[in-house]
C-alpha cells in the first residue's frame, strides 16, 4: 500500500470500524420507527441524507476492500451494485414493517444517486493506492 496507509497506520486501522459505526448508524436511521428520531433540521433534506449515508456506505466499503483485499481484482461496479441492492432492502424493509416509515421510489435513486458516486470517486483512490505498490 502507499506511503500514506504505510506512515499514517492509523487511517489504515480505523477503516473497518468507520465502516461498521457507518452501517450500524444507517440501519438505525433508516429502519427505526420516524417518531423516535429526533426532529431537526439537518433531517429536512432527505434526499441528500439518503445520498450520503448511501454514497458513504459505498465509499468505506470500497475503501475497506481495496486497502485489505490488496491482491484481490476489485471490481468497483459489483460495489456499486451492492450499495444500490443494499439501499434497495432497506426500502423493502421500510415497506414491509409496520413502524411508521415509508418506502420512497425517490429514495431508492437518492441511494443509487450516492453509490454511483462513490463508485466514481473509488476510481482514483484506488489508483492511488495501488501506485505507491
Amino acid at each position: 500500500m502507499t506511503d500514506i496507509l504505510t506512515r499514517y497506520r492509523i487511517i489504515r486501522s480505523a477503516i473497518p470500524p468507520v465502516f461498521l459505526i457507518w452501517t450500524i448508524l444507517m440501519l438505525l436511521l433508516t429502519l427505526l420507527p420516524g417518531d423516535a428520531l429526533p426532529s431537526t433540521r439537518l433531517f429536512s433534506y432527505d434526499k441528500i441524507g439518503h445520498f450520503g449515508m448511501f454514497g458513504g456506505w459505498t465509499f468505506f466499503l470500497g475503501l475497506y476492500m481495496i486497502v485489505y483485499k490488496e491482491k484481490a481484482n476489485i471490481n468497483l461496479f459489483l460495489l456499486m451494485m451492492a450499495g444500490i441492492a443494499f439501499g434497495a432492502a432497506i426500502e423493502g424493509l421500510q415497506y414491509l414493517m409496520p413502524m411508521g416509515r415509508a418506502a420512497s421510489w425517490g429514495d431508492i435513486a437518492a441511494n443509487s444517486l450516492g453509490c454511483f458516486a462513490a463508485f466514481l470517486v473509488l476510481h482514483p483512490v484506488r489508483n492511488y493506492l495501488k501506485r505507491g505498490k
